[in-house]
């Protein structure tokens, strides 16, 4: 007999054992999604009949449910033929600041953040960008909280607002808003419709400057036209809210496009600033206020409470608000990315819920869904350099997907049909 050939059939005999066997355990440790229709974020099409397969909350792979190599061991979850997309990113929110209509100190606690994180998650929000004016409990609670284990939406955060007279403060301004180590930086280039002096061209340059020397992105509040262009030209990474004051021209989105710097339109917080002068039909959506906090809306009811929601400010963002859309489409069809974003967490600005009104307005000004959703995952984590890890469903990224039971490429609004949202591969209590 060959003892050679024998001892070589033997070693094969014992690594294909043991590759099974190791095999078997790669298997065990899968949770596999089935049974649904996925969008990945990526691709044109929803890809029907498949599975998310998913290993210590982060994605490994999408399957077709008929797959010859579809794993056996794996624990399973099935969706019932259920639409999963990934997580909704809100580009420009805010957290923590306030507590219904209290901006106090009262409202500046750890509890209220992880609330609002987690009612953004409950309404798919699986991540909230915040553009400044947090408490320093927002990042107590990023620095130290498990998204995953609480439910909640992952967070990240600017710090303060900067302001500065001179280019000479610039760099201790910056500075003194580092030390909690903000994600993004964020200035206001605004009059207050011509009731202050707005931040100049050399001081916002320079604490444009100042922030990318600490390898940091900049976000800058804009009203009008020139000063968009104004902080493109210096360099500034985002334009965080749509101009209102003229139709966008060649030479702003050459320069965004030539910058790649993308834009958070913002629709919400321009009707947030009138609506409130009568009661909002939305008062009546029931996916409104499945959440909603039925004393703060008493309180917005108050005649007193409505007057405060009329007057210029309110007027001009009325007006205003119809350019606003034109120059968001105008913005998207010459491919400037846009990112959904809401600026919602000021009081009546509400958080979750707001997100999807935001999306409705989109596609009322011309966005179809399937742009409106890769502006709210895809887009919103590329601009906003977080893509590495969130924004689409793709491998090595984290699985935070929503489940809704309509196809939201047929209508927006049928992302409101949640049925569960999942951050880390971990169902959420809603």
């Amino acid at each position: 007999m060959n003892y050679t050939r024998l001892l070589t059939l033997l070693m094969v005999l014992l690594l294909m054992i043991s590759f099974t066997a190791c095999s078997s355990e790669d298997e065990n440790d899968l949770l596999i999604f089935t049974n649904a229709t996925i969008w990945n974020g990526t691709d044109q099409n929803m890809q029907e009949n498949a599975a998310l397969v998913t290993r210590d909350g982060r994605v490994v792979s999408i399957l077709d449910m008929n797959d010859h190599d579809f794993p056996e061991n794996a624990q399973t979850v099935d969706l019932g033929g259920a639409f999963v997309v990934p997580g909704l990113i809100n580009a420009h929110g805010h957290i923590g600041m306030a507590d219904g209509l209290d901006t106090s100190a009262q409202a500046h606690t750890t509890d209220n953040v992880v609330r609002q994180l987690k009612l953004s998650a409950a309404y798919g929000i699986t991540t909230v960008v915040s553009l400044g004016d947090e408490p320093y409990h927002a990042f107590l609670v990023r620095d130290n909280m498990d998204p995953v284990e609480r439910g909640m939406a992952r967070v990240f955060l600017a710090g303060d607002v900067l302001s500065a007279d001179t280019p000479d403060e610039a760099a201790e301004e910056v500075e003194r808003n580092n030390r909690y180590n903000p994600d993004w930086m964020k200035i206001r280039v605004d009059d207050g419709l011509g009731q202050r002096e707005k931040m100049s061209p050399e001081v916002y340059s320079a604490i444009i400057d100042e922030v990318h020397r600490r390898n940091l992105k900049l976000a800058a509040h804009i009203v009008y036209l020139e000063d968009a262009k104004g902080i493109v030209q210096s360099g500034g990474d985002l334009i965080a809210h749509s101009v209102r004051d003229e139709p966008v021209d060649s030479e702003l989105i050459d320069l965004m496009l030539d910058r790649d710097v993308c834009i958070t339109p913002t629709l919400t917080r321009e009707l947030s600033v009138y609506v409130y002068s009568e009661r909002p039909d939305f008062f009546d959506d029931p996916f409104f206020l499945e959440y909603a906090n039925p004393e703060v809306l008493e309180q917005l009811q108050r005649p007193e409470v409505q007057e405060v929601f009329t007057g210029a400010a309110a007027d001009y963002f009325r007006d205003a608000l119809p350019l606003a859309k034109e120059n968001m489409v105008a913005l998207h069809n010459a491919g400037v990315r846009v990112a959904m974003g809401t600026d919602s967490g000021p009081p009546a600005r509400f958080q979750g819920y707001f997100e999807h009104l935001e999306m409705q307005m989109m596609q009322d000004a011309g966005m179809t869904p399937a742009e409106i959703l890769q502006s709210s995952t895809r887009y919103a984590a590329e601009c906003m350099g977080i893509d590495e890890e969130l924004g689409t469903l793709e491998a090595g990224k984290w699985a935070d997907f929503v489940v809704v039971e309509e196809n939201p490429f047929d209508d927006i609004s049928n992302l409101k049909s949640i049925l569960d949202v999942y951050i880390g591969a971990k169902r959420i209590q809603r």
